[in-house]
């Protein structure tokens, strides 16, 4: 039975789908199974651990190498993946080498993940900086699955939780802070150290892009930022990463994204690449 957050954010669906592109209104109709943590409606995957583990693994060391099943933010990961029985897949992989590049980089006190989808960002983010205070701002229907897979999981997190419900909203000292996108405004004015956007921006029309580097500016703060060089929706939309707004920022690096070059199926050709290069930065605007 969905609890006050989940309802809340249901009547809010209308709301957030005049922030929606083309993209979104083929993937979240009004019938998607949004609260279905498996459903998979254009924002990364959930998959469930079984027989097939060892084939996953295989591939997966093929692409990204040994190295990052080493490392300790794949270990914090994967002792909360155990507890539900899910699987660390190509989509969370991905979230822990950029987490692995940036832990050393910043030190933030507040971050906002624009755009997350399986809670591998806001994870990512918790388990990194667990210091950090976390908005995520999303659509309705992304926000209430991350908050289903969430709310499942036995840890601090999960129980620190609450919903932005107007723009004028006060918050208080818990960890997460879950924003629909038709109040992201919200964001405004609240020094937020770091933003992250992980191929979000280039599923978003080019107003809403707009709408959220002014949150982004109005912040002075960093983000990371990794998308497709260029990509056309359906709806003829055609994203550009580099006509964002950037302005003149502080560049602390920008480069093709080595870890969104390639990725596996099940099925023959095992090993594809993506359509598209994929490039990720790191911007200041302090």
């Amino acid at each position: 039975m969905a609890n006050i957050i989940e309802k809340k954010l249901i009547s809010y669906i209308d709301k957030t789908d005049e922030n929606k592109s083309s993209h979104w209104k083929k993937y979240l109709d009004k019938n998607s199974s949004f609260r279905d943590k498996a459903s998979h409606l254009g924002f990364g995957t959930y998959t469930s651990k079984s027989y097939k583990d060892i084939f996953h693994k295989i591939l997966q060391k093929l692409i990204f190498g040994n190295k990052v099943f080493k490392s300790e933010i794949f270990q914090k990961y994967k002792k909360i993946f155990d507890l539900q029985n899910r699987l660390i897949d190509t989509d969370t992989i991905r979230h822990i080498l950029t987490f692995e590049k940036l832990k050393n980089k910043v030190n933030p006190k507040k971050i906002c993940i624009i755009g997350d989808g399986k809670i591998n960002g806001i994870l990512g983010a918790h388990l990194t900086f667990p210091d950090a205070k976390i908005f995520s701002v999303n659509l309705s229907e992304t926000l209430i699955n991350d908050y289903v897979i969430l709310k499942d999981l036995d840890i601090k997190l999960a129980e620190s939780v609450e919903l932005v419900d107007k723009i004028e909203f006060k918050t208080s000292n818990k960890i997460l802070h879950i924003i629909p996108s038709h109040l992201k405004n919200f964001l405004l004015n609240r020094n937020i150290d770091l933003f992250i956007n992980i191929a979000s921006f280039q599923e978003m029309n080019v107003n809403e892009i707009n709408k959220y580097f002014f949150i982004i500016k109005n912040n002075k703060s960093k983000i990371y930022c990794c998308n497709r060089e260029y990509k056309k929706l359906f709806g003829n939309e055609e994203i550009y990463f580099n006509k964002y707004p950037w302005g003149n920022p502080k560049k602390l690096f920008w480069e093709d994204c080595p870890w969104h070059k390639k990725f596996y199926s099940l099925k023959p050709p095992f090993i594809r690449n993506y359509n598209g290069n994929c490039i990720h930065c790191l911007v200041d605007y302090k």
